[in-house]
């Protein structure tokens, strides 16, 4: 075997140990990340139970719990949004919060926030915010927008 054939195995010897020692230790630390969380689920201080997946959040839905988007307004407006959502783009959170206090349900009533699906975690950023402002229980829809409407769900588009 070449010197370079050596090199390239010893190499991935060291990988796949690494590997194995890194998901060895994520497994038994308290600090581990959960590998079959949503991304943003695994950075988040909020228990698991507070995420819900699409069948959970078109069930809160059901029940009449208020949905809050997270998204920039443009977004809401012109891509559309949850039937009935209010539009509360957490990076104007400090300006539009006043605005929209007094259509958000009492603190001790349910809140879904959502935005932009996979990977966007400007609804766990709103839901943290949120629960600072006094909400007890308010969840993160996971899914968010794009697969809300790809499944046909209730929704709008301001102007339609």
């Amino acid at each position: 075997m070449s010197d370079w054939g050596k090199t390239s195995l010893g190499a991935l010897g060291i990988a796949v140990c690494a590997a194995v020692v890194g998901i060895v230790h994520n497994h038994v630390s308290a600090e581990g990340i959960g590998i079959s969380q949503h991304p943003v689920q695994a950075v988040s201080n909020l228990a698991e139970s507070w995420f819900l997946d699409t069948p959970a959040a078109k069930k809160k839905w059901d029940e009449g719990v208020t949905f809050v988007d997270a998204r920039a307004t443009e977004f809401f407006l012109h891509e559309g949004h949850i039937t009935g959502a209010i539009s509360l783009p957490v990076l104007e959170f400090d300006s539009v919060f006043p605005l929209v206090k007094d259509r958000l349900p009492a603190l001790d009533e349910e809140i879904v926030c959502y935005c932009s699906g996979f990977g966007c975690e400007e609804s766990t950023e709103l839901a943290r915010r949120l629960t600072e402002a006094g909400f007890q229980f308010v969840y993160v829809y996971t899914g968010g927008w794009p697969e809300w409407s790809e499944a046909g769900l209730p929704s709008e588009v301001e102007g339609s």
